[in-house]
């Protein structure tokens, strides 16, 4: 028997994306999925313009909540064996499930799989790939992916049965809360990886400096957590993992040309572990070049790899 596959779609104020992202989906290979498009209280023409699917997808309307509490009601929802997140303007390629769902029944003690994947602009356009289609690492990955997520959100897909142990993803939690979660499956779960592009992943750039200040304090947030939960690991690591954290943030603080909140970012996670390179590296630069970005982005195109889409958001 072919298991079933639910496919949530958080939705807000997207709907020309929205319906991108809904076509992605229904033209997969894949024989048995459902579609549960959550619209977490729209004040566009989204709902109208997903009537057209009206009978191929499950449209559920909320009041406004956030994307997390959108995921969670379509977990509630959903009746697949497995489960994929795709938010309202990322999308699948067309063998996307067929893939992920074949691994995971070839690899039965894996509790999810992800995969790399491409990076595209406002208009659907490639603007480059994932990293992380390196090498990367499988099995319990929970350590590696404590020192930064290197796991996209549209790539995920996941056993239903995961949830029952791990919970729910966390509604305080606003902009690392997808990382939150891959977390604590990696705890639990074995994770798989496919090495091969299978998803889009949409470079927007509609960051803001509060949001950017909400999310370095959510990033450390993410970190203490774990931690709690994993009280075995070494204070060292803990530092290192946090350091990381406030490295990756003032990459966004560039990214959005605030120079002097990367700099204060550099600096405590210089603070915190003082043999992070990379980190040592950029705050040299920074001081060294101070609001001059043109030169501080040369360097950054060979140093920092692993900051997905970083550069486009740069060059924007």
């Amino acid at each position: 028997m072919i298991k079933k596959v639910s496919i949530v779609i958080p939705a807000y104020n997207k709907a020309g994306w929205t319906t991108r992202t809904v076509e992605s989906v229904l033209g997969q290979t894949y024989p048995n999925m459902e579609v549960i498009v959550v619209d977490d209280g729209s004040t566009d023409d989204t709902r109208d313009r997903l009537v057209r699917f009206k009978d191929r997808i499950r449209y559920v309307h909320k009041k406004n909540g956030g994307a997390c509490s959108a995921r969670n009601l379509g977990i509630r929802l959903a009746t697949g064996e497995y489960i994929g997140f795709l938010d309202c303007d990322d999308m699948y390629l067309p063998r996307k499930v067929e893939s992920s769902v074949s691994y995971l029944e070839d690899n039965p003690d894996f509790g999810f799989v992800h995969n790399p994947v491409y990076l595209i602009d406002e208009n659907d356009r490639t603007i480059g790939v994932s990293l992380t289609r390196r090498k990367c690492p499988v099995g319990w990955i929970s350590r590696e992916l404590l020192l930064g997520n290197f796991i996209c959100n549209p790539s995920v897909i996941v056993k239903k049965a995961c949830f029952e142990k791990v919970g729910l993803f966390d509604e305080t939690i606003f902009v690392p809360a997808d990382w939150d979660m891959w977390l604590r499956l990696a705890e639990q779960y074995k994770a798989g990886y496919i090495g091969q592009l299978l998803s889009s992943y949409r470079i927007a750039g509609n960051y803001t400096p509060r949001n950017m200040e909400q999310a370095e304090r959510e990033r450390i947030l993410v970190v203490e957590n774990a931690f709690q939960r994993n009280p075995g690991l070494s204070l060292l690591f803990k530092n290192r993992a946090i350091s990381n954290a406030h490295r990756r943030c003032a990459l966004d603080y560039l990214a959005m040309e605030n120079v002097d909140s990367a700099r204060r970012a550099l600096v405590l996670s210089v603070r915190k572990y003082i043999f992070n390179i990379r980190a040592l590296f950029l705050l040299t630069l920074v001081l060294i070049t101070g609001r001059n970005l043109s030169r501080v982005k040369r360097y950054l195109a060979v140093l920092f790899e692993d900051k997905i889409g970083f550069l486009k958001r740069l060059a924007a």
